[in-house]
C-alpha cells in the first residue's frame, strides 16, 4: 500500500523507472531506522555527487511535498529513510476484508499452466508431487492477481511406455490381480517388460530409437494403436480407466482441480502435420529408415549440431511430436498470453528443443512459453510400507503423513483435522523451497513449531480462539461495538510488536505480486511463516482480552487472521478454527 506511494514520489524526483526503484528499495533491519530506505548510491554516477549530498537534497525537496502517509523522512549515510505514519497504517490494516491481496494486475489475461502430468498405467510417485502442488499454487496466485489461469493436466497416455505396457498386458496379465489392485498389477507388468528388455538395450542409444526385439514389440503396439486396432485400443482404454480412478483419488485428497485433462495422444496427428510442414520447408530431414529429425545446437553448448528426432521410423509420433501439436493447438484454442510448463529440470533439453523448433517454424507464440524447472525430491532412510521397484508411491506418502498427523495431534492432546494437517504439512514442505532447489523430505514437516505447515495452521487457530473468547466474554452491545471500525481508537503509542505485525500485514499485496512475477510460491510460503512469527510474538507480549486497547487489538488479530488465511489459500493449505 504505502510502498507504491513512496516509489511514485521517488520516481518523480529522480527520473528513475519505478521498476528500478522497487528493486533498489530496502527494508531496514530495525524499524527505528525507517520502514523503507532508498540507497542514493545508484544516483552518484549519474549526478556526479556523493550519496550523502543526494540524500540531503532529496530530503529537502520531499519535505515540502504533501505526503500524509508518511510520518517523516530522514537522510543518513547515503540513504533516504521513510517512516510510515503508523496510525494511518493501522487505519488501513483494520479495514481489510476477505478480498485482501486481490489485485487487477492480470486484467484477465490468459495464462496456461501445464502441471502434474502423470503417465497412465503407472502410479503417481513422489516425483509428481512438486509439479502438482506448484501448478496448483500458481493457479491460485494468478487468480488473485486477476489473470485468467487455465490448468491443464497433460496425461502421458501414449508413448513408448504405453507400447511396453500393452505388450506386457497381452502376455502376462493376471486378471484376478487386476480386479483386486489394478495399478499394482499394471506396474508389475511394466516392470516385468523392462526387465526383459534390459538385456537387449544398446548403451548410449536413446530409448525412442532402440533396435531390439522387445522395444520393437512396444513400437508395433504403438503403431497399431495409432491405426485404431480394436484389440489394442480396448487394452489402452482399460489402462486409461484404471489410471484415471487412481489419479483422481489423489487429486481429491490434495484438493487439486484442472480446467482441462487431456492426453498426449490427442495431439499425435497435429504433431505429424507440423513434422510434414517442417519437411516441406526444408527445416527437417529424413533418415533412410524414415525417421525425421531437425538439426540445431544443443542448449548452452557451442558444439556440432545435434539431431533431434521428431518422428519415429515407423511414422508414429514421439513425445516431442505430440508436444509440438499440443502447443500449436493450445494457442489456436486459447490465444494465451503465457504458457508455463511445470516440469522437472531434467527435461530442460526437451523444452529447449521444443521451443527452438517452434521458433524455426515461425510460431511466434513460443516467446510466451516458459519452462518452470523444479528440483528433485530426496527421501532419507525412511522405508515406506509399499515400494514397487524404486518407486515411492505418492498415495502411500500422503496416507502415512495423515496417519502421523493423527498421532501427533493425539500426543499433543489438541484438536485438528488430521487430513488437513497432514496434507497442509506436505504441501508447505515443498512450497517453502524455491522450485529449482532439491527438497529433502523428513517427518519434521509435522512439527508444530518452526517453519512448518502445522505451525501456520496452529497460529491461525490461536487467533481464532482469541476472537471466540472475546465474543464469549462480551455482551452483545460490546461485541457490536467491536465490529464498528469507526469506533475503534488507535493508541497514540503503538508497541513494537503491534508495529511489526501491522507492517508485515501491509506487505501482503506486494508479496503476491512478487510471487506471480517470479513464478515462485516460496515467496508467499516464507512470508506466511514470518507473518505467523510476528503474530505469535505479539500474542506473547501484548495482552488482548481485558486490555485497555482490547478493541483495537482484537481487530488487529482479525486482520492477521484474514491475511494468513488468504496467504495459505494461495498455497492450497486449509485453515482450522480450532487446533
Amino acid at each position: 500500500m504505502f510502498k507504491q506511494e513512496i516509489i511514485k514520489v521517488i520516481a518523480k524526483q529522480t527520473g528513475l523507472r519505478k521498476e528500478e526503484i522497487e528493486k533498489a528499495l530496502e527494508i531496514p533491519p530495525n524499524f527505528e531506522l525507517g520502514d523503507y530506505a532508498f540507497p542514493c548510491f545508484i544516483l552518484s554516477k549519474k549526478l556526479k555527487k556523493s550519496p550523502n549530498e543526494i540524500a540531503d537534497e532529496l530530503k529537502k525537496r520531499l519535505i515540502n511535498k504533501k505526503m500524509p502517509e508518511l510520518e517523516k523522512i530522514e537522510s543518513k549515510n547515503g540513504y533516504l529513510n521513510f517512516f510510515i505514519d503508523k496510525k494511518k497504517l493501522a487505519e488501513q490494516i483494520l479495514r481489510i476484508n476477505a478480498n485482501y491481496g486481490r489485485q487487477n494486475i492480470g486484467r484477465r489475461k490468459k495464462i496456461i499452466i501445464e502441471f502434474s502430468q502423470p503417465n497412465i498405467g503407472k502410479p503417481m510417485h513422489v516425483g509428481h508431487i512438486r509439479s502438482t502442488i506448484l501448478g496448483d499454487s500458481l493457479m491460485r496466485i494468478y487468480d488473485f492477481l486477476n489473470y485468467y489461469p487455465l490448468g491443464i493436466n497433460y496425461l502421458g497416455d501414449v508413448g513408448l511406455h504405453i507400447g511396453k505396457l500393452i505388450t506386457a498386458y497381452e502376455i502376462w496379465l493376471d486378471k484376478e490381480a487386476l480386479e483386486k489392485n489394478p495399478i499394482q498389477e499394471l506396474l508389475r507388468l511394466y516392470v516385468k517388460f523392462c526387465s526383459k528388455e534390459k538385456s537387449e538395450i544398446t548403451e548410449g542409444v536413446d530409448e525412442e530409437f532402440q533396435d531390439n526385439e522387445w522395444t520393437a514389440k512396444a513400437k508395433e503396439k504403438l503403431r497399431l494403436l495409432e491405426l485404431g486396432d480394436k484389440k489394442t485400443h480396448k487394452i489402452w482404454n482399460d489402462i486409461r480407466k484404471y489410471s484415471g480412478k487412481s489419479f483422481n483419488k489423489i487429486y481429491d485428497i490434495l484438493k487439486i482441480n484442472f480446467t482441462e485433462t487431456i492426453g498426449q495422444s490427442h495431439f499425435s496427428e497435429k504433431g505429424k502435420s507440423i513434422v510434414l510442414e517442417a519437411l516441406k520447408r526444408g527445416f527437417a530431414k529424413k533418415e533412410n529408415d524414415g525417421a525425421v529429425y531437425i538439426e540445431f545446437e544443443e542448449s548452452g553448448r557451442n558444439t556440432d549440431k545435434k539431431k533431434k528426432y521428431i518422428l519415429r521410423s515407423n511414422q508414429t509420433a514421439s513425445y516431442i511430436t505430440q508436444d509440438l501439436g499440443a502447443a500449436v493447438e493450445r494457442y489456436k484454442k486459447y490465444r494465451f498470453d503465457k504458457m508455463i510448463y511445470v516440469v522437472d529440470f531434467r527435461q530442460s533439453d526437451h523444452f529447449y528443443s521444443l521451443f527452438k523448433i517452434l521458433k524455426m517454424l515461425n510460431y511466434d507464440f513460443v516467446d510466451k512459453c516458459y519452462h518452470l524447472k523444479f528440483g528433485t525430491v530426496r527421501f532419507g532412510d525412511e522405508i515406506f510400507a509399499t515400494r514397487f521397484g524404486k518407486i515411492i508411491l505418492l498415495e502411500e506418502v500422503i496416507k502415512k503423513t495423515i496417519e502421523k498427523a493423527k498421532q501427533e495431534i493425539k500426543k499433543r492432546k489438541t484438536k485438528g483435522d488430521s487430513e488437513k494437517v497432514g496434507v497442509g504439512a506436505v504441501k508447505y514442505a515443498f512450497l517453502k523451497n524455491e522450485p529449482i532447489k532439491e527438497v529433502s523430505f523428513s517427518w519434521e514437516i509435522l512439527n508444530f513449531e518452526g517453519n512448518t505447515g502445522p505451525y501456520l495452521q496452529y497460529s491461525y487457530a490461536r487467533a481464532s480462539s482469541i476472537i471466540r473468547k472475546s465474543k464469549d466474554e462480551k455482551d452483545k452491545k460490546q461485541t457490536k461495538k467491536s465490529k464498528t471500525i469507526k469506533k475503534i481508537e488507535i493508541p497514540n503509542q503503538l508497541t513494537s510488536h503491534e508495529i511489526y505485525l501491522l507492517l508485515k500485514i501491509d506487505k501482503f499485496p506486494e508479496i503476491i505480486e512478487a510471487a506471480g512475477k517470479s513464478l515462485n510460491p516460496s515467496i508467499i510460503a516464507n512470508y506466511s511463516f514470518e507473518l505467523a512469527k510476528s503474530f505469535n510474538e505479539f500474542y506473547h507480549s501484548c495482552k488482548v482480552i481485558g486490555d485497555e486497547n482490547e478493541v483495537f487489538r482484537l481487530k488487529l488479530v482479525d486482520s492477521f487472521r484474514t491475511t494468513l488465511k488468504n496467504s495459505l489459500h494461495l498455497l492450497g493449505i486449509e485453515v482450522m478454527e480450532e487446533m
